[in-house]
């Protein structure tokens, strides 16, 4: 139903007007009449019966709209800004560009790593070439020793000469184990290497700053010429393909609501009714106010609603509640003064009454009238509690 305030106060002023107009047409009679005898006037009114309506029961809550996820645009690396591609709104798809970072030192932190990766190349390359020889040397050594050994064991050389054959082999095996060791250190500078180009690579790579997901942007902090610290955040993204109407529910309800129920959603200045369903309910209660939070999807391909505006959501249970309810032109009054004419035997007898939902046509009576009663709808802002009336159809 549409906003209680706009309805009835365009009704009330029109019905104010003809009232106005019927007042000075009664007053004019009443002066070309002065020396006639005076007689009772009464007031043609159309008069409706009090309806009783089948309505839809459910609690209504106050509600925050919240977009369907949020993406955080944070900085992977530390790095000048000199280009920004976005403003707060702006609707923007997963991968676009964002921003730019400056990369020249990243530029020349590769070169530099680049270099030092030949260096551990060649000394790699020359490592293998000398083990080569440590490996001929070896060989050389072991045949020697073997020799003198055979010799020794004959007795046939001093112990000086089988001493002098094992040093050799000895200094040839360390020289080849050294040049093994130097192998690996070169490999392993070679890895290490290798890591950190990769890494400078990403780091260029991140210099453009990518947009996570798709949605609107807010809270953008991009200033071309600041320093974008690294994980600092500098803007948000909205993915408001849906949107959620976020609703605090009493612990003595939370029973009554299921996932999956339908709710109708209203959004404030807007007159448009949007269904949603409770697409989650918190399992655990606020400690202080004894609240749950629950959230009703709302389908939002329009992108009409966005994040951050109030609404009300009403759940709707399934079950059928009675609503009396009036025409909208038989309200006379004010915002909390209303007022109707009801046809007593004859009379205008002046009830008040309290309001409910309205629609472009009927209004909700929720105290005042009861059905059956026969409310007058029109001439009612001339009439006056107790006036004679006249009911035509």
């Amino acid at each position: 139903m549409k906003n209680v305030k706009k309805i009835v106060i365009y009704a009330v002023v029109a019905i104010a007007v003809i009232g106005a107009i019927v007042g000075v047409r009664k007053f004019t009679a009443a002066k070309k009449n002065v020396t006639t005898a005076v007689s009772v006037s009464k007031t043609a009114v159309e008069v409706q019966d009090v309806k009783v309506v089948d309505k839809n029961s459910g609690d209504t809550y106050k509600a925050t709209m919240e977009a369907h996820q949020q993406g955080i645009i944070t900085s992977k690396v530390s790095a000048k800004v000199v280009s920004v591609s976005i403003e707060n709104g702006q609707y923007v798809n997963t991968g676009d560009t964002i921003a730019t970072l400056d990369d020249q030192d990243i530029q020349n932190n590769i070169k530099s790593a680049q270099a030092q990766l030949q260096t551990y190349q060649t000394q790699l390359n020359s490592s293998q070439a000398a083990l080569e020889k440590y490996k001929i040397n070896v060989d050389d050594a072991q045949r020697n020793y073997d020799r003198q050994k055979a010799l020794f064991d004959q007795k046939a050389i001093s112990q000086t000469d089988i001493e002098a054959a094992e040093k050799t082999l000895n200094s040839a095996k360390a020289d080849y184990n050294s040049g093994l060791a130097s192998i690996e250190t070169a490999k392993a500078n070679i890895a290490s290497q290798s890591v950190t180009i990769s890494n400078y690579q990403d780091n260029l790579k991140n210099t453009s700053i990518k947009a996570p997901i798709s949605g609107v942007i807010s809270d953008k902090s991009l200033i071309i010429g600041q320093m974008a610290s690294q994980g600092s955040t500098l803007a948000k993204i909205n993915d408001i393909s849906s949107v959620n109407a976020t609703i605090q529910v009493p612990q003595e309800k939370i029973n009554t609501i299921k996932i999956g129920q339908a709710a109708t959603v209203k959004v404030d200045g807007n007159d448009t009714e949007y269904n949603g369903i409770v697409q989650n309910i918190d399992l655990s209660a606020d400690t202080s106010a004894r609240v749950f939070n629950c959230k009703i999807k709302i389908d939002n391909s329009d992108k009409t609603l966005f994040p951050g505006v109030f609404a009300k959501v009403e759940l709707i249970s399934g079950e059928k509640a009675e609503m009396v309810t009036v025409p909208i032109n038989a309200l006379v009054g004010s915002e909390g003064n209303y007022s109707v004419f009801i046809n007593d035997n004859g009379k205008a007898k002046k009830q008040k009454v309290t309001i409910g939902e309205t629609d472009e046509n009927n209004v909700e009576i929720t105290s005042g009238v009861q059905n059956g009663d026969k409310v007058i709808c029109s001439n009612t802002g001339s009439l006056q509690d107790g006036d004679e009336i006249d009911v035509v159809s």
